[in-house]
């Protein structure tokens, strides 16, 4: 019961973060780091819908869960964040949008897939951002985007490292690197590691190395 009341909190506090960025329907451009969770997330309404059907509620709630603190929340957030807000116009306003966009298009997913299980709070959540009964929509489709190149195990591997070496070293999160050497897969999320992790001088190869 007391973590299932921590998953709740945690629905509501992500809610409530993406909640801060204006919904737009402006044309937008989605990165491979975008890519890479809405692929995270078909996958994942695949899964539902098949189990669903079978009456099956206890394993997506797990699959839901674990997606929604350990992939959603504790890497694609953290490392959309500076994209997101863009306060430095280090990104182009399509790249913003397409941020606000995936953290939009996630959100609404997972409430519709979790209305089933948790009618209360993903009735308020959904009511909240589109004033409208989660209960009276269409279950969740996949939608067809190309995929990304890069893994998940890349992401969560690199940014795991980052923020324990931080740690190690008595530094906070946003303390500065001098350089690191990044696994080659995350070449293409370059702009977004780099500015999320405070990244001076980054390199590519198959070890990763980081120096103050």
């Amino acid at each position: 019961i007391e973590g299932a009341g921590k998953t709740l909190i945690k629905l509501w506090n992500v809610s409530k973060f993406i909640s801060l960025f204006e919904k737009t329907d402006k044309k937008y451009k989605l990165n491979d780091l975008d890519l890479w969770i809405i692929n995270e997330l078909n996958e994942l309404v695949n899964y539902a819908k098949e189990r669903y059907e079978e009456n099956n509620f206890h394993n997506p709630a797990v699959k839901l869960r674990t997606f929604i603190w350990e992939t959603f929340a504790s890497h694609y957030i953290e490392l959309v964040k500076t994209r997101a807000y863009n306060q430095d116009k280090k990104f182009t306003q399509e790249e913003q949008n397409g941020a606000i966009f995936t953290l939009y298009y996630c959100l609404e997913t997972l409430l519709k897939l979790l209305a089933p299980i948790i009618p209360f709070l993903t009735y308020k959540i959904y009511h909240d951002l589109n004033n409208k009964d989660v209960h009276f929509e269409k279950f969740p489709e996949t939608i067809s985007i190309e995929k990304s190149k890069i893994n998940t195990k890349d992401i969560i591997d690199f940014n795991s490292v980052i923020w324990n070496y931080k740690k190690t070293n008595g530094k906070s999160l946003n303390a500065e690197l001098e350089s690191a050497i990044v696994p080659e897969g995350l070449k293409l999320i370059e702009k977004d590691l780099i500015l999320t992790h405070k990244i001076k001088k980054i390199e590519y190869g198959k070890e990763l190395k980081i120096e103050f």
